[in-house]
């Protein structure tokens, strides 16, 4: 009776083991300067997802600089990261196809932005499928939606109501396409889909008796 009372025991504990959650770690490398850096780090520190960690990176040059310096700090780093992402836009640069294929030969993941990252905020306020000129196109709508909207200056606040829907409208146009996607399109909702978490479920009401 006492061996198969221990051995439930230890059924136990193997079960419960097993359901324990495993932090998964991103490492991010950015191409843009500042602005994509920003929201992912505020995203993290809004949202405080006990089961991610991600670190942010960032290289200005091109699509390519930005897959090879992805692809040598995970090199460097295996054990450290679960998932490697480059995030580039591709506005007029002209080694995005050459950058897809440098990423696919080294297990670099990739959230591309066509034309730019600013897309994905727009998402984060409407559904816009309509192609989009360039920046400047995608800054004006953003403003007719935030007024304020200032690139250097990027407050989170103003972003994570709609970033569930912004998840949802980027997945409708990018999913199933080959990168880099059309214009408009925006990958990041890979990457912001295991930051946030999913809305808290709501209870059903009790029945009366």
């Amino acid at each position: 009776m006492a061996s198969q009372f221990r051995t439930a025991r230890s059924q136990g504990r193997r079960t419960s083991t097993a359901k324990r959650e495993i932090k998964k770690r991103l490492l991010v490398v950015c191409g843009g300067k500042k602005t994509e850096k920003d929201y992912f780090e505020a995203l993290r520190d809004h949202f405080r997802s006990s089961s991610i960690t991600i670190r942010v990176k960032t290289d200005s040059r091109s699509p390519l600089y930005v897959v090879r310096t992805a692809a040598d700090l995970y090199r460097r780093s295996p054990d450290d990261f679960d998932e490697c992402w480059a995030v580039f836009d591709v506005d007029r640069f002209e080694d995005v196809q050459e950058s897809v294929t440098t990423a696919a030969r080294n297990g670099i993941r990739l959230a591309i932005s066509n034309p730019c990252f600013e897309y994905w905020l727009l998402l984060h306020f409407c559904d816009h499928a309509a192609h989009l000129r360039d920046y400047k196109a995608v800054k004006e709508r953003i403003s007719s939606h935030l007024p304020a909207y200032d690139k250097a200056g990027l407050r989170i606040t103003d972003y994570t109501d709609g970033v569930r829907d912004a998840v949802d409208r980027a997945r409708k146009r990018d999913e199933g396409q080959a990168p880099p996607g059309p214009n408009p399109s925006t990958g990041v909702w890979r990457i912001v889909t295991q930051m946030v978490p999913p809305p808290a479920s709501v209870p059903a009401p009790r029945r009366g008796k």
